[in-house]
Protein backbone atom coordinates (compact mmCIF):
# COMPACT_ATOMS: atom_id res chain seq x y z
CA UNK A 1 0.00 0.00 0.00
CA UNK A 2 1.42 3.58 -0.74
CA UNK A 3 0.99 5.57 1.89
CA UNK A 4 0.97 9.55 1.89
CA UNK A 5 2.09 12.10 3.40
CA UNK A 6 -0.33 14.29 5.33
CA UNK A 7 0.04 17.80 6.81
CA UNK A 8 -1.66 17.81 9.74
CA UNK A 9 -3.19 20.90 11.40
CA UNK A 10 -2.97 21.79 15.55
CA UNK A 11 -1.82 19.55 18.19
CA UNK A 12 -5.49 18.21 18.41
CA UNK A 13 -4.42 16.22 15.00
CA UNK A 14 -1.29 15.24 15.89
CA UNK A 15 -2.39 13.62 18.97
CA UNK A 16 -5.03 11.81 17.26
CA UNK A 17 -2.12 10.58 14.50
CA UNK A 18 0.00 9.67 17.26
CA UNK A 19 -2.09 7.28 18.72
CA UNK A 20 -2.66 9.70 21.68
CA UNK A 21 1.31 9.36 22.11
CA UNK A 22 2.06 10.18 25.77
CA UNK A 23 4.88 12.71 24.76
CA UNK A 24 2.68 14.63 22.79
CA UNK A 25 0.11 14.76 25.14
CA UNK A 26 1.66 15.35 28.24
CA UNK A 27 4.91 17.64 26.45
CA UNK A 28 3.57 19.38 23.64
CA UNK A 29 2.19 22.96 24.19
CA UNK A 30 0.23 23.50 20.79
CA UNK A 31 1.78 26.91 20.76
CA UNK A 32 5.23 25.43 20.31
CA UNK A 33 4.41 22.69 17.47
CA UNK A 34 5.16 24.88 14.65
CA UNK A 35 4.44 22.20 11.86
CA UNK A 36 3.42 18.57 11.68
CA UNK A 37 3.15 15.58 8.99
CA UNK A 38 2.01 12.20 9.42
CA UNK A 39 2.68 8.98 7.35
CA UNK A 40 0.78 5.64 8.29
CA UNK A 41 1.68 5.11 12.00
CA UNK A 42 4.45 7.79 12.13
CA UNK A 43 4.31 11.18 13.19
CA UNK A 44 6.61 14.04 12.90
CA UNK A 45 6.43 17.58 14.11
CA UNK A 46 8.54 20.90 14.39
CA UNK A 47 8.58 22.02 18.05
CA UNK A 48 10.17 24.87 19.59
CA UNK A 49 11.93 24.05 23.40
CA UNK A 50 10.10 26.07 25.84
CA UNK A 51 12.63 29.05 26.18
CA UNK A 52 12.24 29.26 22.17
CA UNK A 53 16.19 29.02 21.67
CA UNK A 54 15.74 25.97 19.37
CA UNK A 55 13.63 24.05 17.07
CA UNK A 56 13.72 20.59 16.65
CA UNK A 57 12.19 18.07 14.35
CA UNK A 58 10.40 15.28 16.63
CA UNK A 59 10.06 11.80 14.59
CA UNK A 60 8.47 8.66 16.11
CA UNK A 61 6.88 5.65 14.39
CA UNK A 62 7.36 2.36 13.50
CA UNK A 63 10.56 2.13 10.96
CA UNK A 64 8.53 1.11 7.87
CA UNK A 65 6.48 4.23 7.96
CA UNK A 66 9.00 6.84 9.38
CA UNK A 67 11.55 6.27 6.92
CA UNK A 68 9.63 7.29 4.52
CA UNK A 69 8.25 10.02 6.18
CA UNK A 70 11.26 11.17 6.69
CA UNK A 71 12.51 11.13 3.02
CA UNK A 72 9.08 12.97 2.45
CA UNK A 73 9.62 15.68 4.86
CA UNK A 74 13.31 16.08 3.97
CA UNK A 75 12.38 16.10 -0.50
CA UNK A 76 9.85 18.93 0.84
CA UNK A 77 12.66 20.96 2.00
CA UNK A 78 12.99 21.06 5.65
CA UNK A 79 11.76 24.64 7.32
CA UNK A 80 15.12 26.65 7.62
CA UNK A 81 14.47 27.57 11.35
CA UNK A 82 14.97 23.60 12.12
CA UNK A 83 17.99 23.33 13.93
CA UNK A 84 17.72 19.77 15.00
CA UNK A 85 16.05 16.53 15.41
CA UNK A 86 15.11 14.33 18.02
CA UNK A 87 14.07 11.19 17.11
CA UNK A 88 13.28 7.90 18.65
CA UNK A 89 17.24 6.13 18.97
CA UNK A 90 15.73 3.15 16.91
CA UNK A 91 15.31 5.54 13.86
CA UNK A 92 18.83 7.24 14.12
CA UNK A 93 20.48 5.79 11.45
CA UNK A 94 17.55 6.89 8.89
CA UNK A 95 18.35 10.33 10.09
CA UNK A 96 22.02 9.78 9.50
CA UNK A 97 21.51 9.40 5.47
CA UNK A 98 19.71 13.42 5.47
CA UNK A 99 21.83 15.20 8.11
CA UNK A 100 25.04 15.65 9.45
CA UNK A 101 25.01 16.49 13.12
CA UNK A 102 26.88 18.63 15.92
CA UNK A 103 26.41 18.41 19.74
CA UNK A 104 23.63 16.67 21.67
CA UNK A 105 22.93 13.39 23.29
CA UNK A 106 20.45 10.39 23.96
CA UNK A 107 18.08 10.53 26.50
CA UNK A 108 14.56 8.76 27.90
CA UNK A 109 11.17 10.43 28.59
CA UNK A 110 8.77 8.60 31.45
CA UNK A 111 6.01 8.71 32.53
CA UNK A 112 2.91 7.50 34.95
CA UNK A 113 -0.23 7.66 35.93
CA UNK A 114 -0.02 5.53 38.67
CA UNK A 115 0.78 5.52 42.82
CA UNK A 116 4.46 4.67 43.27
CA UNK A 117 5.12 1.93 46.22
CA UNK A 118 5.84 2.73 49.66
CA UNK A 119 9.42 3.56 49.99
CA UNK A 120 11.85 4.15 53.19
CA UNK A 121 12.29 7.82 54.00
CA UNK A 122 9.09 8.79 52.82
CA UNK A 123 8.29 10.47 56.74
CA UNK A 124 11.67 12.71 56.12
CA UNK A 125 10.85 14.71 53.26
CA UNK A 126 10.76 18.54 54.26
CA UNK A 127 9.08 20.72 51.63
CA UNK A 128 12.28 23.01 50.60
CA UNK A 129 11.64 26.97 49.85
CA UNK A 130 12.99 28.00 45.99
CA UNK A 131 14.64 31.36 47.53
CA UNK A 132 15.64 30.61 50.90
CA UNK A 133 17.31 26.99 50.12
CA UNK A 134 18.66 27.88 46.34
CA UNK A 135 22.08 28.36 47.40
CA UNK A 136 22.37 25.51 49.23
CA UNK A 137 20.71 23.18 46.58
CA UNK A 138 22.78 24.81 43.70
CA UNK A 139 25.88 23.71 45.94
CA UNK A 140 24.42 20.81 46.43
CA UNK A 141 23.83 20.20 42.46
CA UNK A 142 27.27 20.97 41.96
CA UNK A 143 28.75 17.61 44.06
CA UNK A 144 25.64 15.77 43.35
CA UNK A 145 24.97 16.26 39.86
CA UNK A 146 26.17 19.32 38.10
CA UNK A 147 23.81 18.69 35.09
CA UNK A 148 20.76 19.07 36.99
CA UNK A 149 17.85 20.59 35.49
CA UNK A 150 16.49 21.75 38.50
CA UNK A 151 17.31 25.79 38.51
CA UNK A 152 16.98 26.72 42.40
CA UNK A 153 16.33 30.44 42.59
CA UNK A 154 14.66 31.06 39.51
CA UNK A 155 10.94 30.65 39.93
CA UNK A 156 10.44 28.11 37.90
CA UNK A 157 10.15 25.20 40.60
CA UNK A 158 6.34 24.58 41.52
CA UNK A 159 7.52 22.30 44.37
CA UNK A 160 10.86 21.12 46.17
CA UNK A 161 10.89 18.14 48.35
CA UNK A 162 14.06 16.87 50.19
CA UNK A 163 15.95 15.46 52.60
CA UNK A 164 17.76 16.66 55.57
CA UNK A 165 20.84 15.77 58.21
CA UNK A 166 22.11 17.01 60.61
CA UNK A 167 20.68 20.59 59.45
CA UNK A 168 22.20 20.34 55.28
CA UNK A 169 20.08 19.55 52.09
CA UNK A 170 21.46 15.57 51.34
CA UNK A 171 18.97 14.47 49.00
CA UNK A 172 16.18 16.81 46.84
CA UNK A 173 14.41 16.99 43.98
CA UNK A 174 11.62 19.85 41.68
CA UNK A 175 8.58 19.59 40.15
CA UNK A 176 8.10 22.13 36.96
CA UNK A 177 5.73 22.08 34.91
CA UNK A 178 5.63 21.01 30.95
CA UNK A 179 4.48 22.96 28.17
CA UNK A 180 1.34 21.53 27.85
CA UNK A 181 1.17 21.87 31.85
CA UNK A 182 1.58 18.64 33.18
CA UNK A 183 3.89 17.73 36.35
CA UNK A 184 7.82 17.14 35.34
CA UNK A 185 10.27 16.14 38.00
CA UNK A 186 13.70 17.66 37.95
CA UNK A 187 16.90 17.53 39.03
CA UNK A 188 16.70 14.43 41.59
CA UNK A 189 19.93 15.12 43.29
CA UNK A 190 21.46 12.95 46.19
CA UNK A 191 24.71 14.11 47.88
CA UNK A 192 27.47 11.28 47.11
CA UNK A 193 28.33 10.79 51.03
CA UNK A 194 24.37 9.78 51.21
CA UNK A 195 23.91 7.71 47.97
CA UNK A 196 23.14 3.91 48.79
CA UNK A 197 20.69 4.74 51.47
CA UNK A 198 16.88 5.21 49.09
CA UNK A 199 16.54 8.86 49.33
CA UNK A 200 15.92 9.66 45.77
CA UNK A 201 13.54 6.96 45.84
CA UNK A 202 12.00 8.81 48.25
CA UNK A 203 12.17 12.53 47.16
CA UNK A 204 10.86 10.79 43.55
CA UNK A 205 8.44 8.89 45.41
CA UNK A 206 6.84 11.84 47.36
CA UNK A 207 7.64 14.41 44.20
CA UNK A 208 5.14 11.52 41.79
CA UNK A 209 2.69 11.31 44.71
CA UNK A 210 2.32 15.33 45.17
CA UNK A 211 1.95 15.40 40.77
CA UNK A 212 -0.26 12.63 40.59
CA UNK A 213 -2.72 14.19 43.37
CA UNK A 214 -2.91 17.56 41.42
CA UNK A 215 -2.89 16.85 37.86
CA UNK A 216 -3.48 12.86 37.72
CA UNK A 217 0.19 12.11 35.75
CA UNK A 218 4.19 13.30 36.90
CA UNK A 219 6.63 13.02 33.96
CA UNK A 220 10.29 13.16 34.02
CA UNK A 221 13.50 13.28 31.87
CA UNK A 222 16.81 11.07 32.03
CA UNK A 223 20.18 10.48 30.28
CA UNK A 224 19.92 7.12 28.76
CA UNK A 225 23.34 6.22 29.71
CA UNK A 226 21.80 5.84 33.73
CA UNK A 227 20.66 2.38 34.41
CA UNK A 228 20.43 3.19 37.68
CA UNK A 229 18.06 5.68 37.94
CA UNK A 230 16.26 3.85 34.89
CA UNK A 231 15.52 0.80 37.22
CA UNK A 232 14.53 3.36 39.87
CA UNK A 233 12.15 5.16 37.98
CA UNK A 234 10.25 1.71 36.39
CA UNK A 235 10.35 0.18 39.63
CA UNK A 236 8.30 3.22 40.69
CA UNK A 237 5.66 2.89 37.88
CA UNK A 238 7.64 5.03 35.54
CA UNK A 239 6.63 3.84 31.96
CA UNK A 240 9.39 4.91 29.50
CA UNK A 241 7.71 6.24 26.38
CA UNK A 242 10.47 7.26 24.12
CA UNK A 243 14.15 7.36 23.85
CA UNK A 244 15.34 9.93 22.11
CA UNK A 245 18.38 10.63 19.95
CA UNK A 246 18.78 14.57 20.08
CA UNK A 247 21.28 16.15 17.87
CA UNK A 248 22.13 19.72 16.32
CA UNK A 249 22.65 20.14 12.89
CA UNK A 250 25.95 20.75 11.87
CA UNK A 251 25.05 21.94 8.33
CA UNK A 252 22.05 22.52 6.53
CA UNK A 253 20.25 19.60 5.38
CA UNK A 254 20.18 17.56 2.68
CA UNK A 255 16.69 19.51 0.48
CA UNK A 256 16.56 22.71 3.19
CA UNK A 257 15.30 25.61 1.73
Amino acid sequence: MNLQLRTLSGRDELLAASGDDPYVRWECDAALVDQAWALGSAVAFLRRGHHRRNVHLNVCGPEHDAAPLLDAIVAAGLPPKADGISIDQHLFPLAQRHFTFGRGGDWDWMWTVDTPPVVPHLDHLDELDDTLDAAELLALNEIGNPTAESRPGEGATELWLGIREEGRIVAAGAMHRTGAGAPHLAGIVTHPDARGRGFGAAVTAGLTTAALDRSGVSTLGMYSDNDTGRRLYHRLGYRTAHAWASRGFAETPIGSQ
